[in-house]
C-alpha cells in the first residue's frame, strides 16, 4: 500500500459523493428495470429452459457487476490517491477486486438460483426460507467470508482471553485503513475482532479503551437490539418482495430478477432509515462509558484518531448526518452527549447492508464506506 504524508482535506464529502451516486444509479436503474420489463426481456431472450434459467441470473448479476466497476475504482484507488490516502498500486488493486467481485457475483447468482428452486417447489414460502437462511449464514460464516473476499488473516498479536461475562477478543490484519473488525457470532457474539494496526496507533490505553466499549455494545443490549432490527428489516422486506412478485413468477428468472430489483429498492429504504437507530447506538455507549468513569479527554482522542482512519471529517451538517451516516461525527458526538437519551440499535444500518444479499439486494458494496474496497465488504466500518 502506498501512503502519502499529507491528508487532503475533503475525503470523506468526496465518498459521500461516490456512495450517493452508486446508490442512486442503482436505485434508478432497478425502477427503470422494472418499468420497461428488462426481467422478462432477460428471460424470453435466453428461453425458459432450466438451463436458459440459471444462464439468465448469472447474467443479470455479471451485468450489475459491470456497471458497478467504474464507481469500484473511484471508491478503492482514484479518490484514496487523489486525497493522500494509503492505496494500493493500480495492479494490485484490479488483482484485490477481481477477487473480490468474482466471489461476490458468485454469491449472488448462486442464492438466485436457489432461490428459484425453492420458488419453484414452495412458492413464496421457499424464497423467504432461503432468505432467512442466508441472512443467518452470512453472519455465521462472516469471519472466512471475509478472508474469501480479501486477504484478512490472523495476527500473531493480541488474543484476549474473556472474563466470565465478556467476549473474546482476537486481532486480525488488513491492509485497508478503514477495517474496523466486529462482531463474530449471530444473535451472541463469540468474539470481537480488532485490527491489528491499531494496537500501535492507540496504545494500549486506546486498545482498553475501544475493548470496553465493544464490550458495553454487547452489555447494554445495544449490540443485539441493532442485529435484529437488522435481520427483522431484511426478513420483512424479503416477505414483501416475493409476495409482490407473486408465487408463480418466483419459479422464474425473470421472477428471481424482480425479486432482487424489488429488493433492491427496499434497501435503499434501509439506507435512509436504519442510520438513526444506529446514531442512537453509538451515543448510548458513549454515555455508558461516560457513566464507567472513562475521562471525556481520551474518549475523545480515541474517536478522533479513528474517524482519521475513515472520513476525517469531524464536523458534519446534521442534516446530512441523519440521512447517510450510522455514525456521528466527532463534534456531533460530544455536543449530543446529553441530548440523545434514546435506546440504540447499535450497528443496525450496517449489519443490514451486509446481509442484504440474502435478498439479492444490489447495495451490498456501493454506499460511501465501503464502495471498491473488497477488505469492507463483510465488515463495514462500524463505531
Amino acid at each position: 500500500m502506498r501512503n502519502n504524508s499529507e491528508l487532503k482535506a475533503g475525503y470523506g464529502r468526496a465518498r459521500l459523493w461516490l456512495g450517493m451516486s452508486g446508490v442512486g444509479t442503482f436505485v434508478v436503474l432497478s425502477a427503470v428495470a422494472l418499468f420497461v420489463g428488462f426481467p422478462e426481456i432477460l428471460e424470453n431472450w435466453l428461453g425458459d429452459s432450466a438451463g436458459g434459467r440459471a444462464i439468465a441470473i448469472m447474467l443479470f448479476f455479471s451485468l450489475y457487476a459491470a456497471v458497478h466497476a467504474p464507481f469500484d475504482v473511484f471508491g478503492g484507488y482514484v479518490l484514496p490517491r487523489r486525497f493522500g490516502r494509503p492505496h494500493p498500486t493500480p495492479t494490485r488493486f484490479a488483482r484485490r477486486w477481481l477477487r473480490g467481485i468474482v466471489l461476490h457475483t458468485t454469491v449472488l447468482s448462486i442464492t438466485g438460483i436457489v432461490m428459484l428452486i425453492a420458488g419453484r417447489q414452495l412458492g413464496i414460502f421457499g424464497v423467504v426460507g432461503v432468505g432467512v437462511l442466508l441472512s443467518v449464514g452470512l453472519l455465521a460464516v462472516r469471519r472466512p467470508l471475509a478472508s474469501a473476499f480479501a486477504p484478512i488473516h490472523r495476527h500473531g498479536g493480541m488474543d484476549m482471553t474473556a472474563g466470565e461475562n465478556d467476549t473474546r477478543v482476537a486481532t486480525v490484519h488488513s491492509d485497508d485503513q478503514g477495517f474496523t473488525g466486529g462482531f463474530i457470532g449471530v444473535l451472541r457474539p463469540r468474539a470481537i475482532l480488532l485490527p491489528a494496526r491499531w494496537q500501535e496507533l492507540l496504545g494500549e490505553e486506546g486498545v482498553e479503551l475501544v475493548i470496553e466499549r465493544r464490550r458495553l455494545a454487547v452489555r447494554t443490549g445495544s449490540w443485539l437490539r441493532g442485529r435484529i432490527l437488522a435481520l427483522v428489516f431484511t426478513w420483512v422486506g424479503i416477505a414483501l418482495c416475493a409476495a409482490f412478485v407473486g408465487p408463480t413468477r418466483l419459479g422464474t428468472a425473470e421472477g428471481i430478477i424482480s425479486l432482487s430489483l424489488w429488493f433492491t429498492l427496499w434497501s435503499f429504504i434501509g439506507l435512509l432509515a436504519l442510520p438513526t437507530p444506529s446514531r442512537a447506538g453509538v451515543m448510548e455507549i458513549d454515555r455508558a462509558l461516560r457513566r464507567s468513569g472513562q475521562d471525556e479527554g481520551t474518549l475523545r482522542k480515541i474517536v478522533q484518531q479513528l474517524d482519521q482512519l475513515q472520513d476525517g471529517e469531524a464536523e458534519r451538517p446534521r442534516a446530512v448526518e441523519a440521512i447517510f451516516h450510522p455514525v456521528p461525527a466527532v463534534d456531533n458526538r460530544r455536543d449530543g452527549a446529553g441530548s440523545l437519551q434514546r435506546i440504540g440499535f447499535i450497528d443496525a444500518a450496517r449489519t443490514a447492508v451486509f446481509v442484504s444479499a440474502s435478498g439479492l439486494g444490489l447495495l451490498g458494496r456501493a454506499v460511501h464506506c465501503n464502495c471498491g474496497r473488497p477488505d469492507l465488504w463483510v465488515f463495514l466500518p462500524s463505531d
